[in-house]
């Protein structure tokens, strides 16, 4: 898919008197409703928001990359904000911030930028991933952060099924019913499954998939059918033939939030830009 079909809005000015502050975060999302702010819930954003009032004395909107749903972590979401303080320096903020924020949300970094920067609309690709851990190799450390099975299934099934998601597809078959989204063709850059090991020693077993986006619940409903197909014994070409089926019928089970991280988020127009060269040619 061209980066010209993205149809992403034209970018406005920034407001006379205002400065746009670019913020890296961390946030264990099973405590929240999700980085989106709610009516009846609570969730990240809307956390920062009220840290930043305390601070500033500013009614702010923070902007994320892109939504996370309950349950679902961050080790880098980025986003920004609009503010009219024009004291404090920008790399100060994430100090400041984080005096006014629970523990389990971490601002890692903030500086200063112009209103050429989005976090949403300039952002060129997405990295999530998700752990699993065996049942056995659990620590009281791992609580809502991985997700168990009692063994993993076969790697090689796996990463058949994970090299068939890799390029530009139709994800109608993993994506959830509640989806809006009026093209549900995305570029995936990356897929792979590896084994890996925590900072304790336990072995994980690791997802990693970056594209240019994402639909609603597509990373979890892949998870889980790959999981789920692979214990199967379901052979690499019926999964591809599933994907290509566009039918969600096709699709397993959808893995649960706990072992899903938005990893991070790429705004650099060189590092993925051989995916359009190659699908050109």
């Amino acid at each position: 898919m061209a980066r010209s079909d993205w149809r992403r809005p034209d970018l406005l000015p920034l407001e006379a008197g205002l400065r746009r502050i670019r913020m890296t975060i961390s946030y264990h999302g099973g405590h929240y409703s999700g980085w989106q702010r709610q009516q009846n819930a609570t969730a990240v954003a809307q956390v920062v928001e009220e840290a930043v009032l305390a601070l500033l004395g500013e009614e702010v909107e923070v902007v994320g990359s892109g939504r996370t749903d309950s349950g679902v972590h961050a080790l880098a979401q980025v986003c920004h904000m609009d503010i009219a303080n024009p004291r404090i320096k920008a790399d100060k903020l994430a100090i400041a911030l984080n005096r006014h924020l629970p523990p389990d949300i971490r601002i890692l970094e903030s500086s200063e930028v112009d209103g050429s920067f989005h976090a949403r609309f300039t952002t060129m690709a997405r990295t999530y991933r998700y752990y699993y851990k065996r049942h056995g190799d659990v620590t009281g450390f791992d609580g809502e952060l991985v997700a168990t099975v009692k063994e993993f299934p076969p790697l090689d099934l796996l990463q058949s099924y994970a090299s068939a998601v890799a390029g530009t597809h139709d994800f109608t078959t993993f994506t959830a019913s509640g989806d809006l989204c009026p093209s549900k063709f995305r570029d995936i850059y990356e897929s792979y499954w590896r084994l890996e090991r925590d900072r304790w020693g336990g072995e994980l077993l690791t997802y990693t998939i970056t594209g240019n986006a994402f639909l609603y619940k597509m990373v979890r409903s892949l998870v889980g059918s790959m999981m789920e197909f692979a214990y199967q014994g379901i052979s690499g070409e019926e999964f591809a033939a599933r994907l290509a089926a566009k039918d969600r019928r096709g699709a397993g089970r959808t893995a649960s939030a706990s072992g899903l991280y938005l990893y991070r988020i790429s705004y650099d127009e060189g590092e993925y830009a051989w995916f359009e060269e190659d699908n050109d040619e």
